[in-house]
């Protein structure tokens, strides 16, 4: 079969962006709440990590404990699952005019997010971003953000069987991490302007193509492709 295009999604700042102060307030609860001696999680940098790299960042002090790690990570899932509603997530423009595009249009549709699985749906759900996502890559069995596309990649050549060409995915991301795990993989990669990071500290990491919002995919998408 022809091999379609791949389009992985990145969630946290290019589809909606979740209240700052809710989710470091209940990460600074629950650290309290185990007794996990992490002073400086206020001020870590999180956009583009994975959950798995930023909870076992949280047990430096504590010998990186496996234990530890799980309790805590069900604890917050537990909490989000409670606390996490449309109030707290910004959902940003345009998300549909893209994802509509790319589901007409017989493109694979899929998520790469440094997410655990059930924190991306419960964002989704609260963001009312409701699309049938065949292919998920989460931040969940690998602390590394670089090794995200070959999850989708296996994904893809188990589902499909064929053999998936990287260079046919193309990850659309708002951080630095999405860019360089992207180059990682060998696939592209659209750089959205609706995180934290601008276009100039974007083009540094030289992304396929730099956008201010998901707007007029059929444009944007054309030029990445004809480029």
């Amino acid at each position: 079969m022809r091999h379609p295009w791949v389009i992985l999604l990145d969630i946290d700042g290019t589809m909606l962006t979740v209240d700052r102060g809710f989710n470091r307030a209940m990460l600074r609860e629950l650290l309290d709440e185990h007794s996990i001696n992490y002073p400086d999680m206020e001020n870590d940098a999180f956009s583009g990590r994975t959950d798995h790299d930023i909870f076992t960042s949280f047990l430096v002090n504590h010998d990186y404990d496996e234990n530890l790690y799980h309790t805590f990570k069900s604890a917050y899932l537990s909490e989000l699952e409670n606390r996490l509603n449309e109030t707290l997530v910004h959902r940003h423009k345009y998300v549909d005019d893209a994802i509509n595009y790319f589901t007409d249009n017989n493109f694979v549709n899929g998520l790469l997010t440094g997410n655990y699985p059930e924190a991306a749906q419960l964002k989704l759900n609260a963001g009312k971003i409701d699309y049938d996502f065949s292919i998920g890559a989460f931040g969940e069995k690998d602390r590394d953000r670089n090794r995200l596309p070959m999850i989708a990649i296996d994904q893809v050549r188990e589902q499909m069987g064929i053999e998936p060409d990287p260079s046919l995915f193309v990850i659309i991301g708002d951080t630095p991490r999405d860019i360089l795990c992207a180059k990682h993989a060998g696939m592209r990669c659209i750089s959205v302007t609706t995180g934290k990071y601008g276009r100039d500290e974007l083009a540094k990491h030289d992304p396929d193509f730099i956008i201010d919002d998901l707007s007029e995919p059929e444009k944007w998408f054309a030029e990445l492709t004809s480029g």
